[in-house]
């Protein structure tokens, strides 16, 4: 449909590959500022940014990307997050940082959670996670 010389399928069409564009996760590493930033941090501090409300389905995607298999929580439910905390993962989310309980935390991960406490002006929180996985 053509209105005073404008095409509007071709308008709309345009509009809404640049919508699906812009609401596809981006499974890219992140380098950032890291104030305020949510998401995964791999085992190799690797960090990969997400808002915090996509985490269950940046999560799934991730999980795919790495190849890992994924694993239940609980029965019949394949789950992305708890399959990338398995692995090693830290998720970031609202500021906070959730380690899944008997997990290591590598050096890398501790390099990165430093700069990440730094840019979020919280060194005191650093240090207790410093002291809970120093001897890892």
């Amino acid at each position: 449909m053509a209105v005073m010389g404008i095409n509007l399928s071709k308008i709309i069409e345009t509009v809404k590959k640049e919508l699906n564009e812009a609401n596809t996760l981006k499974l890219e590493p992140y380098s950032g500022s890291l104030a305020g930033v949510d998401g995964w941090l791999s085992p190799s501090g690797t960090f990969y940014a997400c808002s915090y409300h996509d985490h269950l389905v940046y999560a799934d995607k991730l999980s795919d990307k790495m190849g890992y298999k994924r694993v239940n929580k609980f029965p019949f439910q394949l789950n992305g997050e708890y399959t990338l905390e398995k692995m090693g993962w830290i998720k970031i989310s609202l500021s906070r940082v959730v380690v899944y309980k008997g997990m290591t935390i590598t050096k890398k991960q501790l390099d990165f959670l430093f700069d990440y406490y730094v840019s979020n002006s919280k060194k005191d929180e650093f240090m207790e996670i410093f002291e809970m996985y120093e001897d890892n």
